[in-house]
């Protein structure tokens, strides 16, 4: 009996560990940072596209990506491997999400603070 129990708890302590990111994979935190400014980049880009009339600009968002990347000293590569990994793991992937949710719920709450006047 006493080996039955301590099997089901191995198992059942296994399957709850949740599962471990591989190393060559940005580290969520990391990886919530760099997603964030993409997607500023990517709203600046749509900004000053719009104001593009000849489209000479097509190549930028690529240039600011790469902007980004090198602001985090990774390569491309690694960013779209990484970004892979997560979506193939939907509770690593939610993890993620919700990281970049509260970075934008944070910088959202610091720029009301600083345009509401003082009392």
């Amino acid at each position: 009996m006493r080996k039955k129990f301590g099997l089901y708890f191995f198992v059942l302590a296994i399957s709850c560990a949740g599962e471990k990111i591989p190393k060559q994979v940005i580290p969520v935190n990391d990886m919530s940072k760099i997603m964030w400014d993409l997607i500023k980049m990517d709203e600046y880009f749509i900004r000053i596209t719009a104001k593009d009339s000849l489209n000479k600009l097509a190549k930028e968002n690529i240039r600011l990506y790469d902007q980004v990347f090198r602001s985090y000293g990774i390569e491309r590569k690694k960013f779209y491997d990484s970004y892979a990994y997560y979506t193939a793991h939907p509770e690593q992937y939610k993890v993620l999400i919700d990281s970049m949710e509260a970075i934008s719920t944070r910088q959202r709450t610091t720029l009301l603070q600083k345009t509401q006047p003082k009392k």
